[in-house]
């Protein structure tokens, strides 16, 4: 008898058939293997991409280092190409002032510095709104170059100065147009070299110096005054339907929001400053905001379209209504969203009121008088006419009774708050008809102050160093 063959023997040398595959498994092998050779294709490619970009950008990096006198540079209009991301959404959705943003940012480019940069203002750059942080540092917005031929889609520019107004550089801006309708921004505030807005209709912002810019949520409403105080913004957004550059027009409703410097979030002040509207008597509806002092002591005051005074803390607190009492109506608004019918000013001391009466369309006059409160606007002074000529557009105290008054017709200067005056300077002779004058003045300090001829085109601001008695004009660009 042989040896008994193991069952594990037998079945080890038996014949095995395999079992056919699924149908498709084949075809699929070879697309996953496609696919791979593809990725890795790709990804050679990526890496390639990442070492070219990053051969343009150090020396853009660069270059915002260096002060703008030791290099030419590169002209800055508009900032740089846009680079397509997906947008990030946070908070809890919908279209709210309560939301952060949610639009792409654009690359980094050059920011507002207290050294300057090397890149160069555009030529063509027609300012149209100023500001300054601190004794030195500021920057100007305005259309740049020739429509068509901008860096981007968009020809909106900033410019940023290190010594308050001689010499400008590029810096970069938000991507978007002139005012037009709810789009567009014409208007610019910075609290600091970091934090800054760009507003009017719509709302930027930017948290490193004008390098990169973020669009603002304002669900739906239209941003037409933005000041700065302490380490918070506060706007009007407004409920508007005016069409083209008078994006501020055709106003049925402001309420006052506030957001904290880098948050990105607008939140609305509690109070009675929400949903305000103008009287039957207002005929045009305009509101305006300043703001005084730091964020502890400072002060924040609104004249509303129905002519009430609102005050309140810069802390974000309520704010309440000061006087309910029509000193005079704000009026229709200007092109940069301010009231013609009353120009409100402040400063630590006391706050000051520039009345002007309708505008005589035959000659062209205008009568105006200047009242004064030194208790928050509980009780204010008798009203003292002002002999001045042009149509007021803009007023600036600065302590110890200095008013300077910007009209159509040239700069206002009066020492003893509004009492008397005389005209610093004459409307620019090179501006073109219909606009001359100014259509903005400031001080930001009892000696210094900066000034917006009505003719952006003329592409230049005007600067005094001696509280306003001279002034004298510094270009931004070339034309």
């Amino acid at each position: 008898m042989g040896e008994p063959r193991d069952r594990i023997d037998d079945w080890l040398s038996t014949d095995v058939e395999p079992l056919a595959p699924p149908p498709g498994t084949f075809g699929r092998i070879r697309q996953r293997a496609h696919r791979r050779k593809l990725s890795r294709a790709l990804i050679s490619a990526a890496g390639i991409v990442v070492v070219i970009a990053a051969a343009v950008t150090v020396p853009q990096i660069a270059s915002t280092l260096r002060s703008h006198g030791s290099n030419p540079g590169q002209p800055v209009a508009e900032g740089s190409h846009p680079v397509q991301v997906r947008p990030t959404v946070t908070g809890t959705g919908g279209v709210s002032p309560n939301s952060q943003s949610s639009s792409a940012v654009t690359p980094p480019g050059s920011a507002l510095s207290p050294t300057g940069s090397g890149n160069i203002v555009p030529a063509n750059f027609q300012p149209t709104s100023v500001t300054f942080v601190g004794p030195t540092i500021g920057a100007v917005i305005g259309q740049a170059g020739t429509p068509g031929h901008c860096a981007t889609p968009y020809c909106t520019s900033l410019a940023g100065t290190s010594d308050y107004g001689s010499e400008w550089y590029g810096v970069s801006a938000p991507l978007t147009g002139a005012p037009d309708g709810s789009s567009g921004v014409g208007q610019v505030r910075f609290l600091n070299t970091t934090d800054g807005w760009a507003f009017g209709p719509e709302l930027w912002a930017t948290t490193n110096g004008g390098a990169n810019w973020t669009r603002q949520r304002t669900g739906g409403m239209r941003v037409t005054d933005l000041e700065t105080a302490g380490n918070r913004a506060f706007a009007l957004f407004a409920t508007c339907t005016g069409s083209g550059a008078a994006y501020a027009a055709h106003c049925t409703a402001f309420s006052l929001y506030t957001s904290v410097a880098g948050s990105g979030r607008w939140q609305q002040v509690p109070g009675p400053v929400s949903d305000l509207r103008p009287s039957q008597a207002a005929g045009g509806a305009a509101a305006s905001l300043v703001l005084t002092g730091g964020p502890a002591s400072g002060r924040g005051y609104l004249l509303a379209p129905s002519g009430a005074l609102l005050s309140g803390p810069l802390t974000g607190a309520a704010w309440s209504v000061v006087s309910q009492q029509q000193q005079c109506l704000p009026g229709s608004p200007d092109p940069n969203g301010q009231p013609t019918g009353a120009l409100l000013a402040a400063d630590s001391a006391a706050l000051l009121l520039v009345c002007t009466s309708a505008t005589d369309t035959t000659t062209g006059s205008q009568t105006k008088s200047v009242i004064e409160s030194s208790d928050d606007g509980k009780t204010w002074s008798a009203a003292q006419a002002a002999d001045v000529t042009g149509i007021a557009t803009s007023v600036a105290i600065q302590g110890s009774g200095l008013v300077v008054l910007a009209t159509g017709a040239g700069l206002y200067v009066s020492a003893n708050g509004g009492g008397t005056w005389r005209l610093a300077q004459a409307s620019p002779a090179s501006a073109a008809a219909g606009e001359g004058g100014f259509s903005y003045v400031g001080m930001t300090s009892a000696s210094d102050g900066v000034a917006l001829p009505a003719d952006a085109g003329l592409h230049e601001v005007f600067i005094t160093t001696d509280s306003g008695r001279t002034w004298r004009a510094h270009p931004v660009s070339q034309a």
